[in-house]
């Protein structure tokens, strides 16, 4: 028999992986939080289809984990380009009031 605790933890990380593929992060770390006290109040042993929940749940963390990576990484890309753009100008400005 699967905990109902599980049961919960599984639907919010349902919606955890639905928040993040709309890149609303705000939405997933509330729900992650959420979540934590659930998974934290699992108790040893699982039945096997407990333990099937418990290893979907990793799988779903650590896709949207590696999604939020990437969208981290392209952020920072486009960080950088804005401040090359603002360097840019900077320098245009110095350089026009010579």
């Amino acid at each position: 028999m699967v905990p109902e605790s599980l049961t919960q933890a599984f639907t919010l990380t349902q919606a955890i992986e639905a928040a993040a593929t709309r890149s609303d992060w705000v939405k997933a770390a509330a729900l992650v939080e959420t979540r934590a006290p659930l998974l934290k109040s699992l108790q040893p042993p699982q039945p096997p289809e407990a333990l099937d929940i418990i290893r979907a749940i990793q799988r779903i963390d650590s896709a949207v984990a590696i999604h939020a990576q990437a969208e981290k990484d392209a952020m920072a890309v486009r960080q950088s380009h804005a401040m090359q753009q603002i360097e840019s100008v900077s320098l245009y400005q110095t350089t026009g009031m010579l």
